[in-house]
Order: C-alpha cells, then structure tokens, then sequence
C-alpha cells in the first residue's frame, strides 16, 4: 500500500512542476469527480495566495496555472461541480464540454473536436495574456477517464455495433485517447492516461468472439474480462507507439461507496443490500476523497515514467515540496522511497501500468502468458483499429 501522505506529497509536486492542462471524462459523479476535486484542491493550496496563478504572491513555491475540461451531458450539474472546483481553486480555469452519448464513438469524435478547438483557442489566449504558462502550446498532460457503469441490465447495442457498456468502458476511452494524441503528444511531463475500472480482474477471453454476440458469451463477468483484458493490450500498444510521450494506467479503485450503487441499473434488492451494508461496509472501503487523491497520484511521472523516458530503476525520494502546503504528514525531502512502477508487460517503467486499490502494480502473468505467446495482444489492436476505422466510415461495426 502507497501510504497516503507520500501520495499527497507527490501530487502537491506534480502540481508545482509546470502548468496543467486536463481533461476528465466521467466526472460528473463518483471517482471521477473525486479525481476532479483532488486535483483543484491541491493545485488550490498552492496557487491560493498568488493572485491568479502569476507567482507574484508570497513566495510560495512554484505557483502554475491550470485548466481542467470537465465532459459532461448535463450542464447544470456540471457547472455545479465546476463552481465546486473554482471554490476550491480559484486561479484554475474549468471548462464545461457538452457530450450526449459517450456510448457513441461519433459523438466521442465530435467531443474530441471540441476539445482540441477550445484548448488551442485557450492556449493561445493564455500565450496573449502572458499569465503563469503563457506561450506554451496547446496540450493535454492528464486525461482521467471514468464514464461508463457496471449495471445489471439486459444486453443493449448501440448503432454502430458495440455493446454500449462496453463501448463506455473500452472503446469510448481508447477513442478518446487516440483522439486526442496530438494535444497528448505536446505535453512536456509526459502526458498521463487513466482509466479507472477492473485491473487485474481478468477471466475468461473469448479470442473469437470479443463482442460476446454468440449465445450464452455475454455476462457481466464476461464483460468485465473482456474490457480489462482489452484495455491492457491496447495500452501497452500506445506505450509502444508513443515512447517518452505516453503514460497510460489501467486502475481497479477498490470498493467506494460512490452513488453508482444505488443507479436504476443495479437490482433494487442489490441497493437496499447496500444501503443496509453501509455502515458495516465503511470499515473497509476506501473514502471517496481518499480514492481521489489515490487516482491522482496514478499522473506522477516518477511512479508511473513514460515507456523510454530515461528514468533509473530503483528506488526515489519524494520530491521536494512546500511544507507550508505539503498536505498533513508529509515531511518535504524525506527518504521515503518509491519505485518505479513495472509495466503490465513485466517491464520496468514500459508505460503501460495495470495497478490495485494499494497503489501497487498488479500482473495476472498465468492469465497473459497464453495470450502474449499467441499474438493475442497484435489481434485485439487490430480488432479496435477496424472498429474505430468501420464506425468513422460510418458502418455498423460486426467484428
């Protein structure tokens, strides 16, 4: 387990490092808006007392600017979460994206364009303003992606072909992520991915049927397989494709007691379970805050390097930071090691990461091995490629 307070002291590093651009997919509620908070509220402690981000206040260190995209469908309770975040960070500059149906790969198309046209729009106003970051280019340093829900209901495909939970929790992010390459390439931390659901989680994979269309195929567990295993390949291909620019990690966040279980998808007997359950179940569940801070943690370029960044193995330090907004507990230059983090490939700092509820990295090698020996991995990108290449063309997508 990652102990807390070293999480902390690295995000309050990450923060003052240089100015961050981001983007969050799925924060309109639970882990991802917690991801949000996290962010505006350490980046808040730092920047509170200098003026809008311009490092003229009290000296406090390495005050950077920041701009968060927050995708949503819904604008109330997007503006809602976002008059939360400037509360908690006044100098930070968040931006509401409208999104209808993430499920759709051409709607994520449409998202991405919007994206990409409003950051070079703010790049360029920020570059003209000659505030804290002015003149670096339009970029992206952090996308956290968390749409999608693990519910109970019958099968449903869209349009286009997909299984639309698994489009929401596979290849709505990969498009994402493909999408936004260039604005992702142009970061200098490296740019960091994270897709928060089921690492480590794999079951059965079903090579000749990965939309699970054949009867008796489609489960909720064999869902759940099928992403995770799908999401590891596919991020160790962009680690590949993309050395020294890309980070990407796969988290399975714990058990959090987010309103997700109480959605109408989740079986009524299984809300009042958890109702009933939820004192006895916060004994071992993960805070929300807590889980956002954790995610947070999952952008640090010491932890989780970019696949050939350069970065030495063994083990690091924290990185220095001010004690007056380290957080509670964390003691600034403490040798209190970390190491780089192995990839899910079993390679140290690949770039591609598969991580558990602790922090820790986790490897099902007895699930990959079979798989790897067998070009499983080459097949699946192919399979993803085909499906965004059929969908942009717009055909239905068969496999």
């Amino acid at each position: 387990m990652v102990k807390l307070d070293l999480v902390r002291s690295y995000n309050a590093a990450l923060v003052q490092t240089q100015s961050l651009v981001a983007v969050f997919v799925g924060a309109t509620s639970g882990i991802g808006r917690a991801t949000l908070y996290a962010l505006a509220k350490v980046h808040g402690e730092h920047t509170k007392n200098n003026g809008q981000g311009n490092g003229q206040g009290n000296g406090q260190s390495n005050a950077q600017s920041l701009r968060a995209y927050v995708v949503g469908r819904k604008r109330a309770a997007v503006e809602a979460i976002i008059s939360e975040c400037e509360r908690l960070c006044p100098a930070g500059r968040f931006v509401f994206v409208q999104a209808h149906d993430l499920s759709l790969l051409e709607e994520v198309d449409r998202v991405c364009a919007d994206i990409t046209r409003m950051e070079h729009d703010e790049a360029a106003a920020e570059a003209e303003a000659e505030t804290a970051g002015g003149g670096a280019p339009a970029r992206v340093d952090l996308l956290c992606m968390s749409q999608g829900d693990f519910t109970f209901e019958p099968r449903k495909d869209t349009t286009e072909g997909l299984e639309f939970r698994i489009s929401l929790l596979y290849y709505s992010r990969m498009k994402f992520a493909v999408n936004l390459l260039p604005l992702l390439r142009a970061s200098s931390l490296p740019a960091h991915i994270i897709s928060v659901f089921g690492a480590g989680k794999e079951g059965q994979l079903d090579v000749d049927d990965l939309l699970l269309r054949s009867g008796g195929h489609f489960s909720m567990a064999s869902m759940r397989s099928h992403v995770v295993y799908m999401t590891t390949f596919f991020m160790e291909y962009l680690a590949a494709q993309n050395p020294g620019h890309l980070s990407l990690v796969h988290v399975f966040p714990g058990l959090i007691m987010t309103e997700a279980f109480q959605n109408l998808g989740v079986p009524a007997w299984a809300r009042l379970l958890w109702s009933l359950l939820a004192p006895v179940t916060s004994w071992f569940t993960t805070p929300v805050a807590e889980c956002g801070e954790r995610m947070l943690f999952l952008a640090s370029p010491q932890r989780f390097p970019a696949r050939g960044s350069g970065q030495a193995s063994g083990d690091m330090d924290p990185p220095r930071v001010s004690s007056a907004s380290a957080g509670a507990g964390a003691k600034p230059g403490a040798s209190n090691p970390i190491d780089i983090a192995t990839g899910s490939d079993g390679i140290l700092g690949s770039g591609a990461y598969a991580v558990g509820s602790d922090g820790e990295t986790v490897r099902n090698e007895q699930a990959y091995e079979k798989h790897r020996a067998q070009g499983v991995g080459e097949k699946l990108v192919a399979h993803t490629l085909k499906a965004f290449e059929d969908i942009k063309a717009s055909k239905v997508f068969t496999g």
